[in-house]
């Protein structure tokens, strides 16, 4: 390719392309552990008035041509999740006549890589990105160019979209060209991006709602006399024990990341309003005779804001990320 060759006479002309069309066949799967998913996509290249050339389409400084199906060889995907991982469908890329230009089209399929940030999970989304390179330098024996036509068809086929008990599309897939630095040289490079957002009702029907009430219950504590801190203090580690089984019961379902995520947070604020009470228990007949029933009363109110506090942060939390997802996103963007 371009990137092999040690002549550095200019080409004969430059390889323009224009992105015309970007289907996004299927997404059969995406997985926050191993930050990837499984897509398959077609791509169509328009090569403009270029007819006449397709089997001399690129000329090097030595005079030596290569043809179009010679550069529809050099596309190929540039986040593959691993080796090989993503490959082309049919045995070779398809070229067609279009009038006095050609058509380039290639259908790949395999595991993307995609970088995703679980801060919010599972109140999330994710931009899934399909980026393609062409091993053609642009300022190399062959200097290529991609550009995004100005009437692009880019689409997702709802019936491809497998994970959808799991996920959800958000506005449009949008389409994309630019460059890619490697080894300080530079390739064009293209693709498309979709935006999915997780269904959030599994982890707070499943996780969320059973903490809130294990933590809820725990008030039940202060219907004790305060003079009796035994009973107080085994509700507070019953519930304690409760939660902590309850939470490696369910650590399946959460994303296995070295941050808290937000559902990670809201889990920890109610254990520790636990612990919270088992101290207060512990510590509150120790306040004198005198003082007991106002402290048990000022305790249970500290402790009810606290946790009502801790709920209201969560929902709002859930409600302004579902808020910005609805204003934020959607819409075709080139």
């Amino acid at each position: 390719g371009g990137h092999r060759g040690k002549d550095n006479a200019g080409a004969a002309m430059c390889a323009y392309a224009e992105l015309e069309r970007f289907d996004v066949l299927k997404i059969q799967s995406i997985d926050t552990v191993s930050q990837s998913f499984h897509a398959r996509c077609f791509v169509q290249l328009r090569l403009r008035g270029v007819k006449d050339r397709r089997e001399a389409f690129v000329t090097f400084g030595n005079g030596a041509t290569k043809s179009v199906e010679w550069f529809a060889g050099r596309i190929e995907v540039l986040n593959s999740f691993k080796h090989d991982s993503c490959k082309l469908i049919d045995e070779k890329p398809t070229v067609r006549d279009d009038g006095e230009d050609l058509l380039i089209q290639l259908r790949f399929e395999g595991d993307f890589y995609q970088h995703m940030r679980l801060h919010a999970f599972p109140f999330d989304s994710q931009e899934l990105n399909m980026d393609f390179i062409i091993l053609c330098r642009v300022d190399g024996p062959v200097p290529t160019e991609v550009k995004v036509s100005p009437r692009v068809s880019c689409r997702l086929v709802d019936s491809g979209f497998a994970p959808g008990f799991q996920w959800r599309p958000k506005g449009e897939v949008r389409c994309h060209a630019g460059t890619h630095e490697a080894n300080e040289r530079t390739f064009p490079k293209f693709g498309a991006s979709v935006r999915v957002a997780r269904e959030s009702r599994f982890y707070v029907t499943n996780v969320a709602l059973p903490t809130a009430v294990f933590s809820g219950l725990a008030f039940t504590l202060f219907a004790a006399q305060p003079s009796e801190p035994m009973e107080h203090l085994s509700v507070a580690f019953t519930l304690l024990l409760t939660m902590a089984a309850y939470k490696i019961t369910v650590t399946d379902m959460i994303p296995q990341v070295s941050y808290e995520t937000l559902l990670d947070q809201f889990l920890l604020c109610n254990f520790f309003l636990l612990v919270a009470m088992a101290i207060v228990s512990a510590v509150l007949p120790q306040a004198g005779q005198d003082a007991e029933d106002l402290a048990d009363r000022v305790c249970l109110a500290l402790l009810g804001a606290i946790w009502c506090l801790i709920q209201a942060w969560f929902v709002a939390k859930a409600w302004s990320r579902e808020r910005s997802e609805r204003l934020g996103r959607g819409g075709l963007v080139i």
